[in-house]
């Protein structure tokens, strides 16, 4: 191509892979997606093949390619964290155990009798639970002994499989191997303490890689199937969580943002800062060294809505769902949702925790349902803010993600967390801005951790004060579901777990 220099940016997400053409300026000038699907199982599983990770970035970048005239001088990366893929020789041994796979709780009572959850905090940062990989890796030699025979190397996220496919290099960034349970936070290097005392061998382990500079070069055997030549320099970027943080313009600390993907986070930009993983809240190492990222973590957020448009609202487009929405007041007639869909990390850890319409009724009609899917999220969120001592930010709360698409749910934010809320102009591009940004530092495009151009949008959602108040009405009864279910979810489980 002869046209403008651009960065390639690739995101392997929950539902798909997106790639982007990004200019010096941080301007996303094409993008394309393609999407690859999640297998779920009654204990928990959550699963995705590496290969269809593959053939979908195949697939997007092609499609990118062909929208725009850009001369591409770097790839950069992004993507899901806290994955699991086992690696023997050139090959993937099964699917991938994604971070939200619960199947594993077993295997945590184990490695928390032998590593107690203070000790976690203390070298990690973080609290350590059935998503962890320590309790994954011991869930894989108990369950799968043939490929724990044969793994040489692990990848925890899926820009890290991406990085070995493109480059053969296997490693990881900072952001991520601070979700897994394993990193010495304060070393930034893997714990010997944690892997020395569950058995664990250090040398599956991926090196961490800087993530503003290249991991290796494109593949020769490779390129072809992009559409690209080799040689390209590959950055393998940093983790969605870090990138999300850099793209959305929070990269300075006391910046803070609201991510509604299909798993959600309230993240804060910190200088030092660690958050409390007693109230659910998770401490990563920012891209930048010397300062973390305080995230609150959401396990399905966008994803409620994305469930009920296959299960209960005939796949409704999402514009005819924000119009059943608007058919129904702000608190939805007294229908309440609790969020949990696949367990939940924040503001509370719990494997066994589920979602639940509180409230139906003989009048209960669609738009109630579809509102009350998004007050639950955003409820959540507000207990979420709430554990994270951030209750009245300094300016506009940015949200981004794709559930920033529903203005609808935008102005229920601001109504239930009772600030303004601003909607990143570019909220379905941020974590391919902040990869393509890391690759800028490393060209010398910007010197900095943000766009020297920072997007600003007018579009701001002021709280209204009818609605806010219902919902200061309805969010102590939220905040009562989960502790009134506890019992029965753990009941549920069991029988479950028999009937398997």
């Amino acid at each position: 191509m002869a046209g403008r220099e651009a960065v390639l940016a690739l995101d392997l997400g929950t539902s798909g892979a997106k790639a982007a053409l990004v200019t010096r300026d941080g301007q996303v000038v094409a993008d394309a997606s393609a999407g690859y699907s999640t297998t779920t199982g009654p204990s928990g599983e959550v699963e995705q093949f590496p290969g269809d990770w593959w053939r979908a970035s195949c697939d997007a970048v092609r499609r990118c390619l062909s929208r725009a005239d850009a001369r591409v001088v770097a790839i950069a990366l992004t993507g899901q964290m806290q994955d699991l893929v086992l690696l023997a020789g050139d090959d993937v041994l099964g699917p991938a155990l994604l971070y939200a796979d619960q199947r594993a709780a077993l295997e945590a009572s184990a490695m928390l009798e032998r590593v107690s959850p203070d000790d976690f905090v203390r070298v990690t940062a973080n609290l350590a639970d059935a998503t962890s990989l320590p309790a994954k890796l011991l869930w894989l030699e108990r369950h799968r002994p043939e490929d724990a025979g044969r793994v040489d190397r692990l990848l925890f996220g899926a820009h890290d499989y991406l990085a070995w496919r493109l480059t053969g290099q296997a490693v990881t960034d900072a952001t991520t191997a601070s979700t897994t349970g394993l990193l010495d936070f304060q070393a930034g290097t893997w714990s010997r303490e944690i892997l020395e005392r569950l058995g664990l061998r250090t040398d599956w382990l991926p090196e961490i890689w800087p993530s503003d500079q290249p991991v290796g070069e494109l593949k020769q055997e490779v390129a072809g199937e992009l559409g690209l030549l080799s040689g390209l320099p590959v950055l393998h970027g940093a983790g969605d969580a870090g990138c999300t943080t850099l793209g959305v313009g929070s990269g300075e600390p006391g910046s803070a943002y609201l991510y509604l993907g299909t798993s959600g986070w309230l993240a804060l930009s910190a200088s030092g800062r660690r958050g409390d993983p007693y109230a659910g809240l998770f401490t990563l190492r920012h891209p930048n060294p010397e300062w973390t990222i305080v995230v609150g973590p959401m396990l399905t957020a966008a994803g409620c809505l994305e469930w009920a448009r296959r299960a209960v609202l005939s796949s409704l487009e999402y514009g005819e769902v924000d119009s059943l929405v608007l058919s129904v007041p702000p608190g939805s007639d007294g229908l309440l949702f609790l969020p949990y869909l696949a367990g939940e990390r924040s503001p509370f850890r719990d494997p066994h925790a589920r979602g639940a319409f509180i409230g139906l009724g003989l009048g209960t009609q669609p738009g109630h349902l579809a509102r009350s899917i998004l007050e639950g999220v955003a409820f959540g969120f507000r207990s979420i803010a709430e554990a994270m001592g951030f209750t009245q930010p300094a300016g506009p709360l940015v949200v981004a993600g794709g559930g920033a698409h529903s203005r609808v749910w935008c102005q229920i934010l601001a109504d239930v967390l009772g600030c303004p809320v601003r909607r990143a102009e570019v909220f379905e591009d941020v974590a391919v801005r902040g990869a393509a940004l890391l690759a800028a530092r490393w060209l010398g495009w910007c010197p900095g951790w943000s766009w020297t151009q920072a997007e600003s949008s007018d579009e701001i959602f002021e709280p209204v004060p009818g609605a806010r108040a219902r919902y200061d009405q309805l969010y102590p009864v939220f905040r009562q579901l989960y502790p009134s279910l506890y019992t029965c979810f753990r009941h549920l489980r069991e029988i479950g777990d028999s009937l398997s």
